[in-house]
């Protein structure tokens, strides 16, 4: 039962935490309308619409801001790119009519081959510490 347990415990550190962020850009209900960001892969981003700092350091599959006023607006967009092998910064203009929703699909680079190697050897490194502290509670059976 234990050795359930801890492979259990194991697969939730493991796991992914990323989320679809929604957050308001003004307390303005009405002539308002929406903006949607949809990277290609999870990142974890910085986002700003028109100067104003809406999102800092997520970690995100989709972003939504809600209540833009209506008109040109730009917004700006970087990620932790140290893992990505090219630079994602990525500014727009985009325009809001109310009621709207404005999309924008992100394309995300590939992953670096620093990520992959730091990422096999984190999963080795977990994998071995579990393998040898379940050889621990062998006799406890």
């Amino acid at each position: 039962m234990k050795r359930l347990f801890s492979l259990f415990l194991a697969s939730l550190l493991l796991a992914s935490c990323s989320q679809h962020l929604i957050v308001n850009f003004s307390d303005r209900t009405t002539d308002t309308g929406s903006l949607v960001i949809q990277p290609s892969r999870r990142i974890y981003a910085f986002l700003d619409v028109d100067g104003k700092l809406l999102v800092e350091d997520k970690n995100v599959k989709k972003i939504t801001v809600n209540q833009i006023p209506v008109g040109q607006h730009v917004f700006h967009l970087i990620c932790d790119n140290s893992q990505f092998q090219e630079k994602v910064d990525e500014t727009k203009d985009f325009t809001v009519q109310p009621g709207s929703t404005s999309t924008h699909l992100l394309e995300v680079p590939p992953f670096s081959n620093g990520y992959w190697i730091s990422k096999g050897l984190y999963g080795v490194g977990a994998w071995a510490g579990l393998v040898f502290w379940l050889s621990m509670y062998e006799d406890d059976e």
